[in-house]
């Protein structure tokens, strides 16, 4: 039922009516998200779709369905749970902007929302409004281009952040904070796989001693690098697809025991691919050792940056290699990461799925150990007690990480 089509038969009317509810801004975030489901439902989208569309849990989704075809409108009537904390403070910023103050009045600059680790003022949000009203047949790029420049949110080298702000508009529509002109309906393309012929397979000497072979570890930045690295992805690491999402950086590791090639960046053999990308929202391991509250989390998050992929390739045997490029990425991460986000993480994370593996490699090279998680799923609990439990390693690059990571 999850990943199917369902058939949700409505009358005109039920559908006008969920459409009002829908666009809404006065109704609650309960009854616009489950209005806008059942009309997902009702264009043929699937609940494990909506979910990802809605960030509504898919059990609830479906609750939602059955409890529709019982109830009718009178669902609606009553909702089944009090608001949370992030719905409440998105139904007052609603009200507030559905019965302003006056301009001079210091709550549009009090009144403050987070989305995806940036803070939008009632300002900021009425700002985005009147842009949008501005162009109202513009897309979403566009109006991203221009919040962009406007609140000057920009990365480290002065560009734009327009893929974070797309997403940020998204969320705020899906609230009804903002709406978004129409998109034209565009044609779902299957996602290319790479070609497992681009992996060359070439064998290192396994006895190639720490002074006889050089690791080089190279962003894949070339299309030809970017192509090679979800190809070894792919085709070789457990985890299913090579797609990361958000802030992220992939590295290929090339090993070599000549030292002209050693001096080329590409030359060697690849030996090895691994990925750093946004650290996870929450983990109640990884928060006990830091010690901060959901506050100094919020702000500081950024500053963690997770392991999410770690491949040596399968014909490759060198002894300590794995400790070795975990040691070396270390040093060299953080200063990447920097240099192209713009900011200089203090805490590297990274979850091992204790089914497959024991985590030796990450504690030889000084990584902790400090608890287990089987993480969070909208997929609902069923779901989430056959992920595979896994352990969560930490690795401090600052002697005063929790001072860091715990200010306001």
């Amino acid at each position: 039922m999850e990943s199917e089509p369902i058939l949700l038969p409505c009358s005109s009317d039920e559908i006008k009516q969920l459409k009002a509810l829908a666009r809404s801004t006065t109704a609650g975030i309960w009854r616009i998200k489950r209005a806008k489901a059942l009309l997902g439902v009702l264009g043929g989208e699937t609940p494990a779709r909506l979910m990802h569309q809605f960030r509504v849990p898919v059990l609830s989704i479906v609750r939602c369905i059955r409890e529709f075809n019982h109830l009718r409108m009178a669902y609606f009537d009553q909702p089944t749970r009090a608001a949370t904390t992030r719905e409440a403070a998105i139904e007052k910023m609603l009200a507030f902007l559905g019965n302003p103050p006056p301009a001079t009045s210091d709550l549009w600059g009090a009144l403050t929302l987070r989305f995806i680790g940036l803070s939008f003022t009632a300002h900021d949000i009425q700002m985005i409004r009147d842009i949008i009203s501005d162009e109202p047949t513009a897309a979403c790029s566009r109006i991203a281009e221009v919040v962009c420049r406007r609140l000057q949110l920009l990365d480290s080298h002065g560009r734009p952040r327009l893929t974070i702000v797309k997403d940020i508009l998204t969320r705020m529509a899906m609230d009804n904070l903002i709406y978004l002109p129409p998109r034209e309906p565009a044609t779902r393309r299957k996602p290319k796989i790479p070609s497992k012929a681009m992996v060359t397979r070439r064998e290192v000497s396994g006895t190639a001693s720490h002074d006889s072979m050089t690791l080089t570890c190279v962003v894949a930045r070339k299309p030809e690098e970017s192509i090679l690295w979800s190809a070894i992805i792919h085709h070789y690491h457990y985890i299913p697809g090579h797609r990361l999402f958000g802030p992220q950086l992939r590295y290929l590791v090339h090993a070599s025991t000549d030292r002209e090639e050693a001096a080329d960046a590409s030359g060697g053999t690849v030996v090895a691919a691994l990925s750093f990308s946004s650290s996870a929202w929450r983990v109640s391991c990884r928060d006990d050792y830091i010690g901060w509250n959901d506050a100094q989390r919020i702000r500081n998050l950024q500053l963690v940056i997770n392991n999410s992929r770690f491949l040596i390739l399968p014909w490759i045997r060198i002894p300590n290699l794995a400790s070795r490029i975990l040691g070396a990425m270390a040093r060299q991460a953080p200063r990447d990461w920097e240099a192209h986000y713009g900011r200089r993480p203090v805490l590297l994370e990274t979850f091992v799925e204790q089914d497959r593996f024991c985590g030796t490699c990450y504690r030889a090279a000084n990584w902790i150990e400090v608890g287990s998680t089987v993480g969070y799923s909208l997929h609902g609990h069923e779901k989430r007690r056959s992920q595979p439990s896994r352990a969560v390693f930490l690795l401090p690059l600052h002697r005063g990480f929790r001072r860091i990571l715990c200010r306001l």
